[in-house]
C-alpha cells in the first residue's frame, strides 16, 4: 500500500512561477497520508509536490504544512519539510533532515544525516549539508562547499 496519494482536484491543486526560470510555471498537487507512519496519521493533508518522484513511498519522509518539492528535487529516508520552506532543481534531501521556515534547497545541493535548514536560509548548486550540522538565518551555502559535523552557520554569511 502507498503510503500517501497526490490529490489532483482543483482545492488541492496550485500553480506556481518558477523561482529560478522566468515565465515558467509550476503546477503543485497537496498529498494526503495513505496510512499511519511516524507522527502522520491516515488521511492527514501534507504539503505540495508537483510529481510523485518528489517523495518517496517509503520511509517515514513526509512534507508538512506550505512546503514545496518540486522539479526532479527527492526526499527520502525520515527527511521532512515545514512551512513554507521549498526544494527544486535536483536537490537531495534524505535520511533524518530537517528543512524548514522558508528556507530554499535547489540546484545538485544534497541534505542529509540529522542536518537542518531553518530561516531565509539558501543551500544551492553542489553543496552538501551533512552530520548534525545547522544552516540558518539568511546564509547562502553554495558552490561545492560541505559543511558538517556539528557545525552551524548562521546570520548573513555565505559559504561557497
Amino acid at each position: 500500500m502507498n503510503k500517501y496519494k497526490i490529490l489532483i482536484d482543483e482545492d488541492n491543486t496550485m500553480v506556481i512561477d518558477h523561482p529560478s526560470m522566468d515565465g515558467q510555471k509550476v503546477t503543485l498537487h497537496r498529498i494526503e497520508a495513505m496510512k499511519d507512519f511516524a507522527n502522520v496519521k491516515k488521511g492527514a493533508v501534507g504539503g505540495w509536490i508537483e510529481k510523485e518522484a518528489n517523495l518517496s513511498q517509503e520511509g517515514n519522509c513526509w512534507i508538512y504544512d506550505e512546503a514545496k518539492q518540486f522539479d526532479s528535487s527527492y526526499r527520502s529516508g525520515s527527511a521532512c519539510s515545514y512551512r513554507n520552506s521549498m526544494s527544486f532543481g535536483n536537490s537531495i534531501q534524505e535520511e533524518d533532515s530537517i528543512q524548514t521556515g522558508y528556507s530554499i534547497q535547489k540546484g545538485y545541493s544534497v541534505q542529509s544525516d540529522h542536518s537542518i535548514q531553518v530561516g531565509y536560509s539558501v543551500q544551492e548548486e553542489d553543496s552538501i549539508q551533512t552530520g548534525y550540522s545547522i544552516q540558518k538565518g539568511y546564509s547562502v551555502q553554495a558552490g561545492k562547499s560541505i559543511q558538517e559535523g556539528d557545525s552551524i552557520q548562521i546570520g548573513h554569511s555565505i559559504q561557497a
